[in-house]
């Protein structure tokens, strides 16, 4: 049963549909699409179409010869997940990739921001805030500039932009900032139309090294359901990591096996777009920015939403 189609559980259920295992596949997810944040940038710029920005989960759970539940999860117990519209469903293992607890004001889900974008584009000259100065933040910050125009007055405020990414990095994103007239500072400014949360509160959920939940035996959580000691990088390349070995263990966990940590890199790929030809990369302390970084990118995304 994968509950929530979160990175982990798409990755998991397209390398179990690989394999002859005995076992029947359920997804479990609100909503018959998984919105793929990553082009949601592309998105709000203009640059995508929707159906570009998701994945068709009826679609995908047919070719991976699996079941498909739309319906919004509730708890699960003694071998049940419980749904809030219809009967509980069975289960022998579990994997829990339902995402993080939605911020307020955040960009999920997807089509209520999309809604909250449509009233700002009515609006002369709207006021946007935008809390969190990390990649999700800027990115989004530098999208919302092209799509609503120079009459918009947008703010970014945070801690250090881009922490964690090098010095390089973060200059070239206070660059691209200040040249789109984006404003920066530690605290937003009062009379704001609206405020956008691009951050994830911390799950409180401990997950194991194996991925499997603390006190549980057959329940995984991945991704931003769920923490791990010491914490991990809030991304989607994280995640689909875990779903590479989240696949293993189910596979393990049905023949006996004992299962295999998860190891985390000890650096990814973060790659941003700064406008419709451009993106800033780096890895480790090494950055790049210009076309070809936004040509990985857009690779990148299309191979994980087709």
């Amino acid at each position: 049963m994968l509950a929530g189609a979160g990175h982990a559980n798409i990755v998991a259920l397209r390398i179990l549909a690989r394999h002859d295992i005995a076992a029947e596949i359920t997804l479990v997810n609100d909503g018959p699409y998984a919105w793929y944040t990553g082009a949601l940038p592309a998105l709000v710029r203009g640059d995508v179409a929707p159906e570009a920005a998701r994945i068709d989960l009826l679609k995908l759970t047919t070719a991976c010869g699996a079941e498909f539940y739309n319906a919004p999860v509730s708890r699960f117990s003694a071998g049940q997940l419980f749904l809030e519209t219809t009967r509980p469903l069975a289960f022998d293992i579990l994997s829990l990739a339902l995402g993080g607890v939605a911020a307020q004001g955040g960009v999920k889900p997807i089509l209520a921001f999309l809604a909250r974008m449509a009233v700002w584009q009515a609006q002369n000259a709207p006021r946007i805030g935008i809390l969190g100065a990390g990649a999700s933040g800027v990115e989004l910050a530098l999208a919302l500039r092209i799509r609503l125009g120079g009459a918009a007055r947008i703010f970014v405020a945070g801690g250090e932009l881009l922490p964690g990414a090098p010095p390089r990095a973060r200059t070239i994103a206070a660059q691209a900032l200040e040249r789109a007239g984006i404003g920066r500072g530690p605290a937003l400014p009062a009379g704001l139309d609206d405020v956008i949360h691009a951050y994830t509160p911390a799950p409180e959920i401990l997950s194991a090294p194996n991925l499997l939940i603390a006190g549980e035996s057959h329940v995984f959580g991945t991704g931003d359901y769920a923490r791990m000691s010491p914490p991990l990088p809030r991304s989607g390349a994280i995640a689909v990591r875990q779903g590479r070995v989240l696949a293993a263990n189910i596979m393990r966990l049905l023949r006996g096996h004992s299962l295999k940590p998860f190891v985390p890199p000890s650096a990814c790929l973060a790659i941003m777009s700064l406008d419709s030809e451009r993106a800033l990369a780096w890895y480790h302390g090494s950055t790049w920015h210009g076309v070809l970084p936004m040509r990985v990118k857009r690779y990148l995304d299309e191979k994980w939403v087709g």
